[in-house]
């Protein structure tokens, strides 16, 4: 971010990198109304150290000619060392103006910082809740498929033929728990002339044929029960 601020009649161009904002030491000298060769002959003599390399950054910018010149970018601390020497009521002044531009820029970078600070927090708030939305979809496909698995293999489980294991088994269980005894057709025969032995002959075959004919109707009802039901709702409709 790069801000233009007006020095004595200088359009002083203050460079914010990172969060450091330095200001170029052709524009002080031009504020100043000093030889810029001598501004950089003072900034050379100082001691290099530590402190010269962080807040004195030697570049080159284009003049007025547009031609590369040598120069230095200068944070707050780089300028306060270099214009401490510099005397005279104007000078005072020139010093007070770069410091509330300085001031100035800080507190743009500070409200810069806390925007960006939102964005994010926004940024990650908008990436958090459509992470959830994309693990709640992913679950709820999941849920879908088991819920499709589940449906099928209790389709499948209805619709297969049972071993004759599994079927001993739900006989127990349906005359244990609802009272209901199962029978084929070649038990139910069996059961029929078993019955119809107990009475006399010229009754036994019509006992036999009529638990016969029950079993076959109860049978064909059953096999054929939902077209069966809705017969009968039409009718008593």
């Amino acid at each position: 971010m790069n801000t233009l601020i007006s020095i004595n009649n200088v359009n002083v161009s203050f460079e914010v990198v990172g969060d450091e904002i330095f200001a170029n030491s052709l524009q002080i000298a031009e504020v100043f109304k000093k030889r810029h060769d001598i501004i950089l002959r003072a900034i050379k003599n100082l001691p290099k150290d530590n402190f010269n390399h962080h807040n004195f950054v030697a570049v080159k910018i284009k003049d007025k000619k547009g031609e590369l010149r040598p120069c230095y970018n200068l944070t707050r601390d780089g300028f306060s060392l270099l214009v401490m020497g510099f005397t005279g009521e104007k000078a005072y002044k020139f010093k007070i103006e770069f410091i509330k531009a300085f001031n100035e820029m800080e507190k743009r970078l500070k409200i810069l910082e806390q925007e960006n600070i939102k964005k994010l927090a926004l940024h990650q708030s908008l990436g958090y809740k459509s992470q959830l939305a994309q693990q709640k979809e992913k679950y709820q496909n999941k849920i879908k498929a088991l819920q499709y698995d589940l449906d099928r293999v209790k389709t499948q489980g209805l619709k297969r033929k049972l071993s004759n294991k599994e079927l001993r088994e739900l006989k127990k269980i349906l005359a244990k728990d609802y009272g209901i005894i199962c029978f084929n057709k070649t038990d139910c025969l069996l059961f029929a002339e078993k019955a119809s032995e107990e009475h006399d002959i010229e009754n036994r075959h019509s006992i036999y044929k009529g638990i016969k004919n029950k079993f076959e109707r109860k049978l064909i009802y059953w096999q054929n029960y939902e077209k069966m039901e809705k017969s009968f709702k039409a009718i008593f409709r």
